[in-house]
């Protein structure tokens, strides 16, 4: 029986004095010795297991070392809850039109040009597929406004994502799936006829999806796992003592710990050969692999890492995996801070392959805190101080120790040269935004634009044209923070975010458009409403810059006075920014909230745009006037 790991108040304190485990044989308990270890920081450093019985035996352990480092002082979370992955968030070229003229269409909003993103809409120019949590999947002929093909998703499954491919449609969730008297998170990946919506290949693992790409016909996956062990729990609740917990933890088998798979329903289980693991870890995994698109799959060969991962940045060639490894306890934990692993894979044949491994100080924002550009990779972080007692089984990450004095945050940009099987320093500079955090990243060529924040916006101009020497080169102060920055022509950086007082309080939804000509930024023109703000902050999918009109539009939610949503639709000039249109579902009739815009896609001359109520038509252009409405119910 599997379920996540759960520990329960009283079997933590009796661990509360102890915790590492260093054994030998999985059915001999006598020679484990419990004694905390000093804290030493992972550094991205891995290795594999030397077979099945060492990696059930190291992964125990490992287990064993990471619960028992904690000071546990409450209950943690329990019942049959399951932990599931974040989704997640770079080139100077996003995802942008295919084809041109009145065929031109809209792609995916991404942060490297040719490496889809999953995303809740696609089209091909003619027609629009779509997906809205607990509701349905749709394709709409974007020439007659009929719904062609409909296919419900369920209230089971949640982190619906598609990818469109050339002649096919791929739906990624996550299921709730009930196995005997237990409920497990499984992540479900369906090949699709776009025309009709029916199945033509499956792929599933237990666990959640991290995040996915889609390169040159190769979809590329990282799902998290986390350990499914319900007996363990069982023998924790009933307030056991050291040798109990230890025979818990040896009765668990392999499979416990690392996910299954199948491929178009046959069986699979993790190879033990392809496990690759730090010093320090949790028992949690992510399974990175690839799959053919055009489909025919009948097998699969994931690389797994024994680590937390929650961050992927994807180019042609690479994937990036992040992983943050918070201190837990021991010798020197008090004044460690956190540091995230990169782990990069590459793809041969199909099969990932991890090919380098680094290292740097302190938490990434999202995605575009990574870029991969002339060989080098670039990686924006910030450190600050955190509590203890984090891990998989709590939200922790972000908590500062109370009532005790703390280093100012600072923020660095590390560069790492690309080798072969290697990730290598170059360079770095660091003491960006000291007492702040970063707020927003964007890497354009040579060129690295950070935003900072707690009551000013530092935006940092980089230099990184000499791997070696990263140089800041100039720091624009305005109130306020731009929470997602990006390029809208040569020289202009456009950023998204808020508008705040001296003090940091936020008042509004604020746009700005920088010029970037020089080495240092300068402010050309902002766009501010009060009490409003935008998704596009945290999810730069809900952003669409079309460059043949001159248009941002983003989705904004306004709380001013009485609640409204809609999208505003920005015209972006050489030096300034003006309010063209706002287009809003009202029409529709639905609750606000229902009807709050969620994303927009450009078919030709119209501008589409999709809510949990439906898809409107509006002219691009002139008055953009409404043309049409395809409603869900």
């Amino acid at each position: 029986m599997k379920t996540r790991l759960l520990i329960a108040s009283a079997a933590a304190a009796t661990l509360a004095a102890a915790s590492a485990c260093t054994s030998s044989s999985s059915d001999d308990n006598t020679d484990i010795s419990l004694a905390t270890p000093p804290w030493v920081p992972v550094s991205a450093q891995l290795t594999a297991f030397d077979d099945c019985d060492d990696a059930l035996t190291s992964i125990q352990d490992a287990a064993v070392t990471a619960l028992g480092n904690q000071d546990f002082d409450m209950f943690a979370r329990g019942g049959d809850e399951e932990l599931a992955a974040d989704a997640g968030a770079t080139s100077s070229e996003s995802g942008g039109s295919q084809a041109a003229g009145d065929d031109a269409y809209s792609g995916t909003n991404n942060a490297v040009a040719g490496v889809d993103e999953p995303d809740i809409v696609k089209t091909d120019g003619t027609f629009i597929y779509s997906v809205v949590d607990y509701d349905a999947l749709r394709v709409v002929d974007s020439r007659s406004g009929e719904i062609v093909a409909e296919r419900p998703v369920g209230d089971e499954a949640w982190n619906h994502q598609l990818f469109l491919g050339s002649d096919e449609l791929l739906l990624m969730s996550t299921v709730t799936t009930e196995r005997g008297d237990e409920w497990v998170s499984e992540f479900r990946l369906e090949r699709l006829d776009p025309a009709s919506l029916d199945v033509l290949d499956t792929f599933t693992m237990e666990g959640s999806m991290v995040d996915a790409r889609l390169v040159d016909g190769e979809v590329r996956l990282a799902v998290g796992s986390a350990p499914q062990l319900m007996p363990v729990w069982e023998r924790l609740s009933e307030n056991p003592g050291d040798g109990e917990i230890l025979d818990a933890f040896r009765d668990t088998e392999l499979e416990d710990w690392l996910p299954s798979f199948s491929v178009n329903g046959e069986s699979h289980e993790i190879d033990c050969t392809r496990i690759a693991h730090p010093e320090r870890y949790t028992g949690s995994s992510v399974s990175v692999l690839a799959l053919p698109a055009a489909g025919g799959w009948t097998e699969a060969s994931p690389q797994t890492v024994m680590v937390d991962g929650e961050t992927v940045h994807g180019t042609a060639e690479s994937l990036y995996l992040a992983h943050y490894d918070y201190p837990w306890a021991g010798e020197g934990a008090d004044e460690a801070k956190a540091e995230s692993e990169i782990y990069r894979f590459v793809f041969d044949g199909g099969e990932a392959r991890l090919v380098g491994e680094a290292a740097v100080p302190g938490t990434l924002l999202n995605q575009y805190s990574l870029s991969e550009f002339d060989g080098h990779l670039r990686v924006a972080t910030t450190e600050q101080e955190l509590g203890g007692n984090c891990g998989f089984w709590n939200d922790c990450a972000w908590e500062v120790a109370p009532d005790e004095p703390s280093e100012p945050s600072k923020s660095t940009v590390t560069v790492f040269a690309v080798g072969d099987d290697s990730l290598e320093e170059t360079g770095s500079v660091t003491d960006l935004g000291v007492d702040e955090q970063i707020y927003a990243v964007r890497f354009i060529g040579d060129t690295g634009y950070v935003v900072t924040f707690r009551q000013t916006d530092p935006l940092y101009t980089v230099d990184l044209s000499d791997p070696a020497n990263p140089v800041v080169t100039g720091e624009l102060k305005i109130t306020g923070y731009s929470g997602y920055l990006h390029p809208v022509g040569p020289n202009r950086l456009l950023g998204v975010g808020q508008e705040a007082t001296t003090e940091g309080m936020t008042t509004g939804l604020q746009v700005s458009l920088f010029d970037t000509a020089a080495p240092e930024a300068a402010v050309l023109d902002q766009y501010y409403r009060e009490g409003a703000d935008s998704m596009v902050q945290w999810d730069p999918h809900a952003f669409l810059y079309w460059e043949d009109a001159s248009i941002a539009v983003l989705p904004v939610s306004d709380w001013d006075m009485e609640y409204a949503s809609g999208a505003v639709v920005l015209t972006v000039g050489a030096d300034a920014l003006t309010e063209t249109a706002w287009i809003d579902h009202e029409e529709a009739g639905a609750d606000p909230y229902n009807t709050q815009i969620l994303r927009t896609v450009v078919i030709g001359s119209q501008l589409w745009t999709l809510s949990n109520a439906g898809l409107q038509a509006n002219e691009l252009g002139g008055d953009y006037a409404r043309t049409g409405w395809v409603a869900w119910t």
